[in-house]
């Protein structure tokens, strides 16, 4: 055993031997207290826009001491905070709004997930004037003129229209500066979330266009089918960026046809909004979570994230985007064999014990450290 093995065992021996003693607040938890500093909003207006999706206006909650909301950038998402059934959860959305709006108002809009907590809660049982807790507006996908061609394509399925819609707006508010052909994929005719706004930027704006292809039904006016490379080729341009959001399917397809014309990886992002893992078969083990003055012992599951485990708890785990990429639900693994999907970790934090427990899955019992 080497050196650093050595230091990394008794470090890891005195962390699981922690005996639960106060510890006094650094000058790093002050500064993280600021980084995930809350905004209290109200429900201002609540919008049906398809028959399982709707968008959620929402207003600051002045009597909370929310005088006015934080800024974004088109393309960013704000993660809503609540207690369902017991669990403190948390779920990130992208916001579907203008920039322009963004000291008075956000809109997010909510598709239904089948058997989904947060989601169906949302949109069964919220109602206008019911407050809710948000974190700032926070993610790195959206337009960076640095970076980006001025020429943008955006592959979205589904509820994936919703940060390209906030582009959309940007563009047309004068925010942003760029040429936006947005290819929007969905089943039917009825399943177009924004469907008006997406006619009336088809017919006003020069700058962005919405394309959309019904992979169920043929209607006149749409393409018919799943994206492929004849719908897009008289679009592609000699530099494009592109930016996709939707179904993971989306990207490995798009992905092998982008790579035909020749548009180099680092051109394309992506915005992810799940975790895709099933194991070969779902065990039970036991969760030790350390924390900075207390512990809690629970069950987690194989078909589970270590993060998931710990809200059913009760246990005020920190997240944000739960999809491995912001960093901000970072913890020490102490013991234990984990699955760890799709992080955006770095080699050195992986060394050294760190997981995300937002795409960590359990694969024996597990012992883990939260700094909370």
């Amino acid at each position: 055993m080497s050196k650093l093995e050595e230091l990394k065992k008794i470090r890891k021996d005195i962390i699981k031997d922690y005996s639960g003693k106060k510890i006094e607040e650094s000058n790093l938890d002050r500064l993280n207290k600021e980084w995930q500093d809350i905004q209290y909003v109200k429900i201002k207006e609540i919008r049906e826009e398809t028959k399982d999706t709707k968008s959620f206006i929402l207003i600051p909650d002045q009597d909370k001491g929310t005088m006015s909301l934080e800024p974004f950038k088109a393309g960013q998402y704000i993660s809503l905070k609540m207690f369902v059934d017991d669990a403190y959860v948390t779920r990130a959305y992208s916001l579907s709004s203008s920039p322009k709006m963004a000291l008075k108002e956000y809109q997010i809009t909510i598709k239904r997930v089948e058997n989904g907590l947060v989601s169906n809660l949302m949109l069964d049982e919220m109602r206008v004037g019911d407050g809710l807790t948000i974190s700032k507006p926070m993610g790195e996908f959206g337009y960076n003129k640095i970076r980006d061609e001025k020429n943008v394509i955006a592959i979205a399925g589904g509820s994936g229209i919703t940060p390209f819609m906030a582009m959309a707006r940007a563009i047309w508010d004068g925010v942003e500066d760029f040429n936006l052909t947005v290819f929007y994929s969905v089943k039917t005719e009825e399943d177009i979330i924004f469907k008006k706004e997406i006619e009336e930027f088809n017919k006003k704006s020069k700058k962005v266009k919405f394309v959309i292809t019904l992979t169920r039904e043929e209607k006149e006016g749409y393409l018919n089918g799943h994206l492929n490379k004849m719908m897009i080729e008289p679009y592609i341009k000699e530099f494009n960026t592109v930016f996709m959001c939707g179904p993971k399917a989306i990207y490995k397809t798009m992905n092998e046809i982008l790579s035909e014309f020749n548009i180099p990886k680092k051109a394309v992002h992506y915005e992810n909004f799940f975790v895709d893992y099933i194991p070969s078969e779902v065990k039970e083990y036991d969760l030790k979570v350390i924390m900075k003055n207390d512990f809690v012992i629970t069950k987690c599951h194989s078909d589970e994230t270590l993060l998931v485990a710990m809200e059913k708890a009760g246990i005020k785990a920190p997240s944000m985007c739960r999809v491995g990429i912001c960093g901000f639900c970072r913890s020490i693994l102490l013991d234990g064999k984990i699955k760890m999907i799709g992080s955006s970790m770095k080699k050195a934090e992986a060394y050294n014990d760190y997981i995300h427990p937002c795409v960590t899955y359990p694969e024996s019992d597990i012992v883990l450290r939260l700094d909370i």
